[in-house]
């Protein structure tokens, strides 16, 4: 079959020049606000969790400010139809001296897609061939669409032409791990340096749960003539007041500002804003964490009701005023494949959910609720648990809407705030009723907002099964016509909004702040990780 050839270019631009000074050693220093949920690339895929997993791993290609440049692979080709790559892997070595080889990604996706856990991202990776019925358990591992074809070439062929397939393909879902390792250590993989290796730019030298990462320049790096600074640390700072002072102190060089501080940072020098891509909601749980909350849960004149009493603007300007109301699902800002921005013909504002609220509407809601579930009023109805990660903003981001939807109807709330790893092992696998939730983009195009709530896959923890909204979105994705798939898209959000028990609260657009009088070199995408540090320098 004949491919078209896209050459990579062999050697990254960033600095590789600069190499040949020798300055004393030197240290980055980047704060975040929660840490990691692990290193091991199948569990973790949050923004914090995939930045500090890039740092000790890489992909086939790399993502640069929206520039794909190359990684573990040094080319690859492309069948005509779009559905088979072909990359020609690099010599590459593990930090143990493994080299990495075509074999350890299959191996890896194996892996992937048939773990048993709770927390379990292999819906990321099915745009591979036969890898949902892998994962379904109605195929063996030998027909998945990857293949060794030697040690250094690797073949995986889709289910179709995905136009955002070189996104995934720098996406950590789909970094190589090294499989022995992970059955040596089980769930300990990933938690420490002495159960990880590393292919990436750095190794992961110490990890304080609660309190920091310690990396160090990985000498086995194919590229570390391009690795500019020998060590980096990520601290993880809840406090706000502590980061901002960390910062204008230079204790830190740069840190992802949570939303409480913005404001009185927003004027000082090295401030930045930038659009995440990530949208903000609320989940709910159709199995709840009581038979009587599940049922209510599932009613749908109950979920219009919350959610028309909820005034989105008057809450992001009271909480968020960086952030943007949001009644959707796909970011209006996300690549459509045609040339523009989904927001440019597509949009479903105010149409299932409202920007403002209109409590007479959501008491009208809420009565016939109350009616259809043999309820005298809301106020007899059981109290709700509503989970959250740890933070003071967090909290009375919760208290928001419990004291809405008190004032509204005596509906009960109870806030339980979790760490960070913990909420998500509980949302994952424990009941509960309100999950104070959101997703930022893996890759720059709709249907990283949508396939996360195929009942099919690992992430929707709602319980909600949409037949049809995974008919939609299985046919869009088989489309040749941009504007036919998108079409489809739209449709199934339209479905998710009507049926899913979601709701909408905002779009978010993030912040951070950069000493660009210290360091340069970081790189900026809109799809996780946010902030790329590998190649920084500083000044």
């Amino acid at each position: 079959m004949k491919r078209t050839v896209i050459a990579l270019a062999v050697v990254l631009l960033i600095g590789l020049a600069s190499a040949s000074a020798a300055p004393a050693p030197q240290k980055i220093v980047f704060a975040d606000v929660v840490e990691p949920i692990s290193l091991d690339p199948h569990i973790g895929n949050d923004n914090t969790t995939t930045t500090a997993i890039m740092m000790v791993n890489d992909g086939l290609l790399q993502n640069l400010g929206g520039k794909f440049v190359p990684g573990l692979a040094e080319s690859y080709t492309v069948s005509p139809d779009g559905a088979v790559y072909t990359f020609k892997l690099r010599d590459a070595k593990w930090s143990d001296g493994v080299p990495v080889t075509a074999q350890q990604f299959v191996d890896t996706y194996v892996r992937m897609l048939t773990r048993e856990d709770a927390m379990d991202l292999a819906y990321l990776i099915y745009p591979i061939k036969n890898a949902l019925p892998l994962k379904e358990k109605k195929v063996d591992a030998s027909k998945l669409g990857v293949r060794a074809v030697n040690a250094r070439t690797l073949e995986i062929t889709l289910e179709g032409p995905y136009p955002f397939m070189k996104a995934l393909f720098a996406s950590s879902p789909m970094f190589p791990i090294r499989v022995d390792l992970a059955e040596k250590y089980g769930k300990d993989y990933g938690n420490s340096p002495d159960k990880l290796v590393s292919c990436g730019a750095y190794l992961l030298k110490e990890w304080k749960h609660g309190d920091r990462l310690v990396f160090e320049k990985n000498p086995a790096y194919w590229n570390a003539k391009a690795i500019r600074t020998p060590n980096v640390e990520i601290l993880y700072i809840s406090d706000a007041n502590t980061l901002k002072n960390m910062y204008e102190t230079g204790e830190i060089h740069f840190c992802v500002l949570p939303a409480d501080i913005i404001p009185a940072m927003e004027k000082k020098e090295g401030f930045h804003y930038y659009n995440s891509g990530a949208v903000t909601f609320l989940c709910f749980s159709n199995k709840g964490t009581s038979p009587d909350r599940a049922k209510i849960i599932q009613n749908r004149n109950f979920m219009n009701a919350l959610s028309r009493a909820i005034d989105r603007a008057d809450f992001v300007k009271a909480l968020y005023p960086s952030n943007v109301p949001f009644t959707g699902v796909v970011n209006p800002s996300i690549n459509d494949q045609m040339g523009g921005k989904w927001s440019d013909n597509y949009s479903v504002a105010d149409k299932y959910h409202k920007e403002k609220a209109n409590i007479a509407e959501a008491q009208a809601f809420m009565k016939k609720a109350c009616q259809e579930l043999g309820y005298a009023s809301a106020d007899k109805m059981p109290a709700f648990e509503m989970i959250s990660t740890e933070g003071e903003l967090n909290r009375t981001v919760c208290e928001y809407f419990q004291n809405v939807w008190k004032k509204a109807f005596g509906l009960q709330v109870e806030i339980k705030q979790l760490a960070f790893a913990q909420y998500w092992d509980n949302f994952y696998g424990a009941p509960y009723d309100i999950a104070r939730s959101g997703w930022g983009p893996d890759y720059d195009d709709p249907f990283t907002y949508l396939d996360m709530w195929d009942s099919r896959g690992g992430w929707n923890k709602t319980g909600w099964v949409g037949e049809s909204y995974y008919k939609l979105i299985t046919e869009a994705n088989k489309q040749s016509s941009m504007k036919k798939r998108n079409d489809m898209f739209y449709q199934a959000e339209a479905i998710l909004l009507q049926e899913a028990p979601i709701i909408p609260v905002m779009a978010r657009r993030g912040a951070y702040m950069l000493n660009e009088k210290k360091i340069e070199g970081v790189y900026f995408n809109i799809f996780a990780p946010n902030l790329d540090f590998r190649f920084a320098k500083l000044k």
